[in-house]
């Protein structure tokens, strides 16, 4: 998408958002349903990996993250016992840099476990965080809309969304300009875990400093945890891994 198109996509945002177009009728419906569909009525459970490819080098950890209803997430990386801990509701958000370290306020674009995603990338979507919305373009049972954030290190959000899944496939982030495009995320691999469609797969590309940091997820549902997992003062205690499993067909005890 050119510069000078998103700069007219900008202007256009002086129209009301809310105008029947194409597959959407209603434009902040739509991205209501978005919303909602990012909630969780049941605890969810990811074991993966995180791999980066970092300015100080590769980073490679196991990884666990816990969604608990509605939108609370817990992560932690094997790796180090890096951590995040976001409390949306509560407007608040913690990581544990270090091993051993204390819980720490967690701003938003700090980063998690010096990854290309920052704490605003990790949190769900809410459409209240946006000031203005406009639809960049319709095809193939998809959706781009570009999202001007009220208070954010990003100057504007390009994302595209499977229309029927309510779900991300793709956002662009503009930063200081409306043609300084620093980021890309993609989410692809969806699951069904019950009812909510979850993302195996998820990247963030980096240009500005040219790094990349991919996410591989199997999701799980009805995980139980400690209700200390949640609680920012047992942080640096917590624990989401359980003992490692021996390889599939290695004898007990091995």
């Amino acid at each position: 998408m050119r510069p000078t198109t998103l700069i007219s996509l900008v202007v256009a945002l002086t129209v009301p958002a809310s105008g029947a177009l194409g597959m959407v009728g209603d434009l902040e419906a739509f991205l209501r349903a978005v919303e909602a569909a990012s909630a969780v009525t049941v605890p969810l459970r990811a074991d993966g990996q995180m791999e980066a490819q970092l300015a100080t080098g590769q980073l490679r950890s196991d990884l666990v993250m816990i969604l608990r209803p509605p939108a609370d997430t817990y992560i932690e990386l094997r790796e180090g016992q890096r951590k995040a801990l976001l409390l949306p509701s509560a407007g608040t958000a913690y990581r544990l840099y270090t091993t051993g370290g204390k819980a720490e306020a967690f701003a938003q674009n700090a980063t998690f476990a010096d990854s290309d995603f920052t704490r605003e990338d990790l949190e769900p979507f809410q459409l209240a965080r946006y000031g203005n919305w406009l639809i960049a373009d319709e095809s193939g049972g998809e959706i781009t809309v570009t999202l001007l954030p009220k208070s954010s290190q990003y100057t504007m959000l390009v994302t595209t969304f499977d229309v029927e899944r309510k779900v991300p496939l793709k956002t662009l982030y503009y930063q200081d300009t409306l043609n300084n495009l620093v980021k890309i995320r993609r989410e692809g691999d969806y699951t069904l875990v019950g009812r909510k469609w979850m993302p195996s797969a998820i990247s963030m590309e980096n240009f500005k400093f040219r790094t990349t940091t991919a996410l591989r997820l199997a999701w799980t549902q009805g995980a139980e945890f400690p209700p200390e997992l949640f609680d920012p003062a047992f942080l640096s205690r917590s624990l989401a891994f359980g003992p490692q499993r021996a390889p599939a067909g290695a004898p007990a005890g091995q």
